[in-house]
């Protein structure tokens, strides 16, 4: 029985808030090249805030121990003429500025860790414990990573003691001199010039110290935040990420002792949790490859500990500001403190929401309870097969506290006194659509760069378990089943319109199937038409994102009665007919990314249309949109479903134009009618393509196609698990 679906949102004074795609899925990110991956990643970090040292030493940095007298501590190092030159007022080691060195930049600021090392022997002695860090330089050979990374940081500070178990690939890295250091261990990278090529040694520092952030937070699950330092040549800047914001210090002569006294001694002697580290999540080494230990901590008080399997998906967590989102394979290990035997697989989500966001567990009980409200217990009942079911929920507590963003920042909000630091961006090149890796659409290369923030936005880690581990659309090798699975998702999102909610973020990664059974997941996004709730911004997906959301702005309007009369003004808000563009989009891909026989390719049309409806670039898909797509160019299988393909194609845009004849959309009527027709395009597509498979094309016809070398548009294999880049 078909639903009676909403009418338009109440209150139509604000606007929604508008998605902004990432560049850090990319393919030159993802080669784990410097030189190929830093301008997706700075592209994604937006506005650097430069803030005062003051405000870095009270909001970023862990406390520092209070038996630690900096001004006692300085003046015992200045009576030490090994620590300190009294002639020059310098450090001994840096009588002379860095760029008047004859030497290499790496053993003019080798010297460095015998400052460190100074500090910290004479801040022992009051502090009561041992450092927990020590300072090595670059050595030879990169620190070990399980992700690919062709970087080494100038110098770093390291744990003494390491974290968790090492793989065996991680052994036979064994040299005469130890195992080698690993990027799990680091605290503080450093990144460092003599300073005499000006302007460009700072721009290149400030490049290679943010990869270094940035990797370290894509690749530990352990991390909440990592700290950095540039030196050119006397002048040090202090860096901090943490998934919220990425702030670095004002300069400063290093040679003048009080800021990297105090600095040392705050990182030195800092607990785990206070350098960045997740006490919640430990790596242990499983079956000889590295798992994860994961506390889930119920609200109400049980402590779950939970155990990976595998990697589904961590491909949210390559930006360094978003919500970090990774999601594993795993299974119960310990239920307060008690082992559990033969546990089953579930599926483990581990993220950060918008402090001022509800939880998706949260999300989903509120939809459920419109359900039974408005349509009645039966329906809420059918309505929870095609969504996911939370086994247990719960933010994720450190040191007693719910972690959050706001947490590591001690609580504090940008300072008053800070400018942006210019993000040393390199030029960027115009984008061309690529034909990506195996199973994953075609990558959105070039978003615009990212606008000033006002504020903070802080996040809240939390955690989810679901019970069904379930199959992405990615992974669906028959077209009948695809379809199926589409049908069943639009289901959901019908229930979901008829009790006036809309997903918002209906992308392939969400369309999801468990058995017989199409679900529909990730429901962080959703939220109610009426709901005036906005955020400056929020991250979407661009190539299954409706043209309007992208353009945010109504496209279809009637220029009052005229091809060219004035446009009525409105502001834009999602609609339900904008989560049904998404599904189309998705059902578009499947059908035009994928080949019926193993091994066979694309015919030249066929890829032609491919990058045509999915250019991987803004401003240019709303022109395919509104043109019927080709489904002859696609194998003489795929017909059948090309042509409803076509047909809900056009539906859509009639649903568009007549609910646009009002403003606010009137889509109530148009919506109904076209959840009919998606329903009875699909149940055709799947009668008949009950023999059709999927397969994706061969790699190397997609690289010799796009003429691009191997190495520079095709991701660098990780030694993960594989999976697919969010749709």
């Amino acid at each position: 029985m078909e639903k009676e679906c909403a009418s338009q949102p109440k209150d139509i004074s604000r606007s929604d808030t508008g998605p902004r795609p990432k560049r850090s899925s990319s393919s030159e990110y993802r080669s784990g090249d410097f030189n190929l991956g830093r301008s997706p990643v700075l592209s994604d970090l937006g506005e650097i805030p430069s803030v005062s040292l003051e405000y870095f030493k009270s909001a970023a940095l862990p406390p520092r121990r209070q038996q630690i007298d900096i001004t006692k501590l300085k003046e015992s190092l200045q009576r030490d003429a090994t620590v300190w030159s009294n002639t020059s007022k310098r450090w001994a080691e840096f009588e002379t500025d860095p760029k008047k060195s004859g030497k290499h930049e790496d053993e003019t600021f080798k010297s460095l860790s015998k400052v460190f090392d100074a500090v910290v022997r004479e801040a022992s002695k009051t502090a009561g414990t041992p450092a927990k860090l020590r300072f090595a330089s670059r050595h030879l050979a990169a620190p070990i990573s399980g992700r690919t990374n062709s970087t080494c940081p100038s110098a770093y500070l390291l744990l003494v003691g390491k974290k968790g178990a090492d793989a065996p690939e991680d052994k036979k890295a064994h040299t005469s001199e130890g195992l080698p250091d690993s990027w799990d261990d680091i605290a503080v990278s450093f990144e460092f010039k003599k300073g005499t090529e000006g302007i460009a040694d700072s721009k290149d520092d400030d490049q290679k110290v943010i990869w270094n952030l940035q990797h370290i937070m894509r690749s530990d699950p352990c991390r909440r935040a990592t700290f950095g330092v540039t030196i050119e040549n006397t002048e040090m800047r202090f860096w901090f990420t943490c998934r919220a914001v990425t702030p670095v210090s004002k300069s400063f002569n290093f040679c003048t002792p009080e800021h990297l006294i105090h600095f040392f001694c705050s990182l030195a002697f800092a607990e785990d949790h206070e350098l960045g580290w997740d006490p919640t999540t430990q790596r242990v080494c499983v079956g000889g490859k590295i798992q994860y230990n994961i506390i889930v901590h119920i609200d109400g008080g049980k402590d779950l500990v939970y155990q990976t399997t595998r990697v589904i998906y961590d491909y949210s967590a390559d930006a360094l500001s978003g919500h970090g989102t990774r999601v594993f394979e795993a299974r119960l290990l310990f239920l307060n403190g008690t082992s559990v035997k033969d546990a089953k697989p579930v599926v483990l989500k581990d993220s950060r929401r918008d402090c001022d966001r509800d939880r998706e567990d949260i999300i989903l009980n509120q939809i459920f309870a419109d359900l039974q409200k408005h349509k009645g217990p039966e329906q809420e009942e059918e309505a929870r097969k095609n969504f996911l079911t939370v086994l247990a929920a719960g933010n994720v507590m450190v040191d007693g506290n719910i972690d959050s963003t706001d947490c590591l920042l001690r609580g504090s909000n940008l300072s008053t006194d800070r400018a942006p630091h210019p993000v040393p961006v390199d030029e960027v090149p115009k984008g061309k659509p690529i034909w990506s890796g195996e199973g994953s659409i075609p990558i959105f290369r070039f978003a615009p760069y990212s606008t000033k923030h006002s504020r903070v936005h802080h996040r809240t880690h939390f955690r989810l378990v679901f019970k069904e581990v379930c199959q992405s659309i990615y992974e669906l090798r028959t077209l009948d089943t695809a379809f199926a699975t589409l049908e069943d998702v639009r289901k959901a999102l019908q229930l979901l319109h008829s009790v006036d909610w809309v997903h918002r973020d209906t992308s392939a990664s969400n369309v999801l199937r468990w058995g017989q059974i199409g679900k529909l997941g990730d429901l962080e996004y959703a939220k109610h038409v009426d709901s005036i709730t906005s955020h400056e911004a929020r991250m979407g997906t661009l190539n299954p994102m409706a043209c309007e959301v992208e353009a945010q702005n109504y496209l279809f309007q009637l220029r009052g009665g005229r091809p060219f009369g004035p446009v009525r003004k409105c502001p834009f808000r999602f609609n339900p007919l904008h989560d049904m563009e998404s599904l189309w989009w998705i059902a578009t891909w499947t059908l035009y990314y994928h080949v019926d026989q193993e091994g066979s390719q694309p015919s030249e049309g066929h890829i032609d249309a491919f990058h045509k409806l999915f250019p991987g670039r803004l401003d240019e898909r709303f022109s395919r949109f509104s043109a019927p797509p080709d489904y002859a160019v696609l194998p003489t299988p795929f017909h059948r479903a090309g042509h409803a393909i076509e047909y809900m194609h056009q539906e859509i845009l009639v649903a568009y134009t007549e609910s646009e004849k009002e403003m606010p959309p009137a889509y109530a009527n148009p919506l109904n009618q076209l959840h009919s027709i998606f329903a009875d395009c699909r149940t055709s597509a799947v009668e008949h393509s009950r023999t059709v498979s999927l397969f994706s094309p061969p790699a190397e016809r997609r690289q010799q196609d796009l003429s691009v070398k191997r190495q520079r548009e095709d991701p660098t294999p990780d030694p993960r698990d594989p999976k697919q880049p969010k749709v």
